[in-house]
């Protein structure tokens, strides 16, 4: 999924990321362990599973686990799931997963999410409800989500909500239930990511600049991504901690550019974090201006992964004028991304008329 506000500033800014950048120290940590990614590794696949059903039902009813193209999946678990009550946390779904997956010879990814992209919220209930957390969440559009039909008419309920990090004590809630998941999870799993950087709130003007809400900072929200990264990049030293970077608020590249981008890039190399993002959309112009030139640069030797998701391989490929097909996102992946991990929506039909008559066996990755 994407959501942006486009951003049309006549002036190129010339602050740079160390001047827009919080001076952010790890915390005290031991030098991470994580081993990094040869760059011969093949590309690895995972089923990418947006909702568990109770009780994993449709994980374990999902017979594309089975095939050997697949080494895992990566399932999206949301904060409000894991932390039912303020500081009570339950982690019997993670547990759940791995044990299924193991016996099946696969690999456990956790997507953790705050955001939501329904009227669905995904945060704890007592964010909503203690003064302290200022609502909680933040109310943002969906209309430029790329998995929107476009020919559907608008309805009222194409909204989502975005927990609010800028807050001091949401991040710090947030940022405790990350910890609480690397003293248990971590080596466990293969990998282990936030939800998208991308979040579409604000009124876009005439002169191509933004009305934010009153609530609402972009360089706070910027700095908060920072500091979730450091502690996520901490709690997990042996798995892979992945932050999701596909958007920013009153940035646009190159014409607006507040260094914001290339500042999280530059520390997610600093922790040697891997990088990633959701929409694998080959060419995509808006795409190709912002994160798509920073994975591209990003070091080998550190981990890259994109996730394809519903909606995107009904784009149109600029460069070809069609259809996004498997084998052009297959060979954008490889040789100019340079992904180690896709991860792969079982969205209809493509992916059964697609993806899996496709995607080469692994062999010949």
């Amino acid at each position: 999924m994407f959501r942006w506000t486009i951003l049309l500033s006549l002036f190129l800014s010339a602050a740079s990321a160390a001047s827009i950048q919080p001076e952010l120290q790890p915390e005290s940590q031991p030098e991470r362990q994580l081993e990094s990614q040869p760059a011969s590794q093949p590309l690895q696949h995972f089923i990418y599973i947006n909702h568990r059903e109770e009780n994993g039902e449709n994980i374990r009813a999902d017979k594309a686990l089975r095939d050997p193209r697949f080494g895992g999946a990566q399932i999206v678990y949301t904060w409000r799931s894991l932390e039912p009550k303020l500081g009570e946390y339950d982690f019997s779904a993670i547990r759940a997963d791995i044990a299924y997956l193991d016996s099946i010879g696969k690999k456990l990814w956790i997507q953790l999410q705050e955001k939501s992209f329904t009227p669905r919220v995904n945060v704890p209930a007592y964010l909503l409800d203690e003064p302290i957390y200022q609502g909680g969440v933040l109310k943002q559009s969906m209309l430029s989500a790329p998995e929107r039909d476009p020919n559907k008419p608008v309805t009222d309920d194409e909204y989502g909500w975005s927990a609010k990090m800028w807050e001091p004590a949401v991040r710090a809630r947030y940022q405790q239930l990350v910890r609480q998941l690397g003293q248990e999870f971590d080596g466990k799993i293969t990998g282990i990511n936030f939800s998208e950087s991308s979040i579409e709130v604000g009124t876009e003007n005439a002169d191509g600049t933004t009305t934010f809400p009153s609530d609402f900072n972009p360089k706070d929200y910027i700095d908060a991504i920072g500091e979730n990264m450091q502690v996520l990049a901490g709690s997990f030293q042996h798995s892979t901690a992945m932050v999701y970077l596909n958007f920013l608020p009153d940035e646009w590249l190159p014409w607006n550019d507040k260094g914001y981008m290339r500042g999280l890039f530059a520390q997610a190399k600093a922790l040697n974090m891997g990088v990633g993002g959701p929409d694998l959309m080959p060419y995509r112009k808006g795409h190709m201006g912002q994160s798509y030139a920073f994975i591209k640069e990003y070091p080998a030797a550190l981990v890259k992964g994109m996730a394809v998701q519903d909606g995107n391989l009904r784009q149109i490929n600029p460069k070809t004028g069609k259809k996004n097909t498997v084998p052009d996102l297959l060979d954008f992946a490889q040789n100019y991304l340079g992904l180690d991990y896709i991860f792969w929506v079982e969205d209809e039909p493509y992916f059964t008329d697609e993806v899996l008559q496709q995607l080469p066996d692994i062999k010949a990755n």
